[in-house]
């Protein structure tokens, strides 16, 4: 995505280099990992917390509360009645459902079979498919609204990703995206450290880069500003157990072990790793 020749970075992730454009602070691996890689990781313990009801309750309670900062963010651009909302990566539909409670006509697609059937299920119809954006028909569109969290960083292509957005949105239809942030305080604090600095993240977004990009894909009214999300201490330890950081893992073992129960579980809108970016295809 850059016209200038990438400058390699001073560091890699997992034996992977990680590359950096010196323009506009897009950062990717070269050459991407293997789609065997890949596979290995996303298996069916990806998804942080215990194996059991009450922690699936508690995670997705938790998701859901973040899934209504960004339908308000949502709401402020397109109106929820009579807009198709299409979710790309929507995991269990807890965006979905909301988004379904505010009037949005919605449908998602995603990757997990047994997350599919899981939002499918919630929502009472078949309104998710499972696949990728340029794998799967979809039945309904142009859509009044697409949505995409944690998913471009994953994508081989993300010129191309954006482009099929494009091409599915009706004219003056809105896009969210939200991705791990260069520029988030996370990421300053930590340096090569970061702990979204993961072999099955492909590719690292600045404000910069995420707005070029969207420009060059042809989107209009872009806003780019930092994402807040809500999370436990308990998830906060969860993920740092399993993404060490020196000094910060420790830190975050020893909050949970002392933290009551309550505490580690109740709901905590923070300033997150990320940045969500809203952009409009233009009506003519």
């Amino acid at each position: 995505m850059c016209e200038r020749p990438a400058l390699p970075g001073r560091s890699s992730i997992q034996n992977y280099a990680l590359y950096a454009c010196q323009e506009c602070r897009f950062e990717f691996l070269d050459p991407q990992p293997g789609d065997s890689v890949l596979a290995a990781i996303y298996n069916d313990r990806y998804f942080l917390g215990e194996q059991n009801d009450e922690a699936a309750g508690r995670r997705s309670k938790m998701k859901s509360a973040s899934a209504v900062l960004c339908i308000d963010t949502l709401e402020r651009l397109v109106p929820p009645e009579n807009t198709e909302l299409l979710e790309i990566g929507c995991g269990q539909g807890e965006l979905l459902m909301e988004a379904s409670k505010r009037g949005f006509r919605v449908s998602g697609l995603e990757i997990s079979a047994h997350a599919a059937a899981i939002a499918n299920h919630r929502l009472g119809a078949p309104a998710v498919r499972v696949g990728a954006i340029d794998a799967v028909p979809l039945p309904m569109g142009p859509f009044g609204a697409v949505a995409a969290a944690d998913v471009i960083e994953h994508v081989r292509d993300p010129r191309g990703f954006l482009m099929r957005i494009h091409e599915l949105l009706e004219p003056g239809g809105v896009l969210l995206l939200i991705t791990p942030s260069l520029n988030s305080w996370t990421r300053r604090l930590l340096g090569h450290r970061w702990m979204e600095y993961k072999v099955e993240h492909l590719s690292y977004f600045s404000a910069s880069s995420i707005r070029l990009l969207l420009e060059r894909c042809g989107f209009g009214e872009i806003r780019v500003s930092p994402s807040r999300k809500v999370l436990t201490i308990d998830y906060l330890w969860r993920h740092f157990e399993r993404f060490r950081v020196p000094m910060v893992s420790p830190a975050i073992g020893i909050l949970r072990r002392v933290a009551p129960e309550r505490l580690a579980h109740r709901h905590l809108r923070i300033p997150a790793s990320g940045l969500i970016a809203t952009a409009r295809r233009p009506s003519k």
